[in-house]
């Protein structure tokens, strides 16, 4: 696990994805190619005469069956775009069997032409030791690769390496400038770990209010653990004005989303009326949620065990139907 000294509940695993591929399957299993939309599944003048650009066409209309056979052909002449989506496609097992072996094969050819998806992924491969041993230095320098290129989501992991100081020292101030990389072009996951950086004064002079400001951008795209931070800020009115209710309405967003922390937090403002009506019942029904997912807490445990019969079965109901598919 990344850790930030004190922190390090807070820092996020890397988890980045290839940027530039935005439609992704669902893995399917070995024996079980992926199932086509209706209408028409192959384009047999682009299987003869493939581009890249119909391959990832092919791949992006769900077409898998013939993005694999043009990416294949293609990928056999030296493509470097067409290797990348050869190497997602066995990667993930789209529309054919999955191999990892294969995904590394094709992956490296098209790193080492310089692409920087491939670079990217096979950094994160390595990083990850998927299918492979791991080897944080190679991913390392397949990173750099990438970032040397402007891939954003290297520069993240690159940020991570260094706040680790696995395989290389430790260097809070060099992970601060790879995570404003993407900071300045919105990726929520620099974002949160940019504020985190700025809350503790790691790397950077302790800035609560940018802290707090950064915060408010990765909470504002949707990203859980940002949210909770945020709503803990502006409850706190650390770097932002204080606001108990604007907190809660933080914490709510978080809590339908299915995040435990933020269940937790919002069932002790309810047990507590702060930011939100005093309400027994609902910090119960969100302890409860919390609770399924591993988190405890002495005092709502004690909330559980004070309420009457009819409070209880309200809980019950109210949780039975409760479903985590909250879109925001």
């Amino acid at each position: 696990m990344i850790a930030l000294a004190a922190s390090a509940r807070r820092l996020l695993a890397a988890t980045a994805l290839l940027a530039s591929l935005a439609v992704l399957a669902p893995s399917q299993a070995a024996e079980e190619p992926s199932r086509m939309p209706p209408g028409p599944v192959v384009d047999k003048e682009a299987e003869e005469n493939p581009t890249p650009e119909t391959a990832y066409s092919a791949f992006q209309r769900g077409l898998y069956i013939s993005a694999f056979k043009q990416a294949t052909k293609l990928a056999k002449t030296g493509s470097a775009p067409a290797q990348t989506l050869l190497a997602l496609i066995y990667q993930n097992g789209i529309g054919v069997p999955s191999s990892i072996a294969e995904a590394i094969k094709w992956y490296s050819a098209a790193a080492l032409a310089g692409d920087p998806e491939a670079q990217f992924a096979l950094g994160l491969i390595l990083a990850r030791g998927d299918g492979t041993p791991q080897d944080k230095a190679k991913a390392k320098g397949w990173f750099e690769a990438a970032a040397a290129q402007g891939h954003i989501e290297a520069h993240y992991n690159l940020a991570l390496l260094y706040m680790e100081g696995e395989v290389v020292k430790r260097d809070f101030a060099k992970a601060g400038q790879l995570l404003g990389f993407g900071a300045d072009r919105e990726h929520p996951e620099s974002l949160y770990n940019l504020a985190i950086l700025y809350s503790e004064g790691q790397g950077v002079k302790r800035d609560p209010e940018a802290a707090a400001r950064l915060m408010g951008r990765a909470a504002a795209q949707h990203l859980e653990a940002a949210e909770v931070e945020y709503a803990i800020m502006i409850f706190r009115g650390e770097g932002v004005k204080q606001d108990e209710a604007l907190a809660a309405s933080w914490l709510q967003r978080a809590a339908r989303g299915g995040n435990a922390v933020a269940q937790s937090r919002l069932a002790k403002l309810y047990a507590a009326g702060r930011g939100v009506k005093l309400d027994s019942v609902s910090a119960a029904f969100w302890y409860t949620l919390a609770r399924a997912r591993g988190l405890t807490d002495p005092s709502l445990e004690a909330l559980l065990g004070s309420l009457t019969e009819e409070e209880k079965k309200a809980v019950q109901e109210r949780a039975k139907g409760w479903s985590t598919g909250f879109t925001r």
